[in-house]
């Protein structure tokens, strides 16, 4: 199993950055990585609620993966199973500060391939996901922050 957790802060209330967040089925509008996504399930928020996601790497469309929704706690955390070519589980952690929000992304993965694919995630992978988490994140507080004008206007 390996980590990549990233962290960043977004000058938006924490409310405006989890309606980003949990609007499941707009997520590809703000993941760069992301090519399709489909919410297959009968729920379409919170626990339970299953996502078809096919993301490239590298520029490749190569992941496909299922993720599903085990933990839900508005506007905190949101907690996914993933059960694709990867499984692991992945997070989105909201903490309020001053002026903002501190959004942390974390994924805990088992790479294919066992060792061989962790140093290859540790090596090549890992560097390149960093920046696309962050190049994501990045889109999130953009969102977030228009929709926190909109609802201070």
């Amino acid at each position: 199993m390996v980590r990549l957790r990233v962290r960043c802060f977004i000058g938006a209330p924490r409310e405006a950055v989890w309606d980003v967040l949990a609007d499941l089925e707009r997520q590809g509008e703000w993941m760069v990585d992301v090519r399709r996504l489909a919410i297959v399930s009968d729920a379409r928020r919170g626990v339970g609620t299953v996502l078809h996601v096919t993301s490239e790497l590298f520029g490749l469309p190569l992941v496909r993966d299922v993720m599903e929704i085990t933990h839900w706690e508005p506007p905190t955390r949101m907690d996914v199973a993933h059960r694709g070519q990867f499984h692991g589980t992945g997070s989105f952690q909201l903490d309020s500060v001053a002026n903002g929000t501190i959004f942390v992304w974390t994924e805990d993965v088992a790479p294919p391939l066992g060792r061989i694919g962790e140093v290859a995630f540790a090596l090549a992978v890992r560097p390149h996901l960093t920046r696309v988490f962050r190049r994501s994140m990045a889109n999130v507080a953009r969102l977030a922050s228009a929709r926190a004008a909109t609802r201070g206007a």
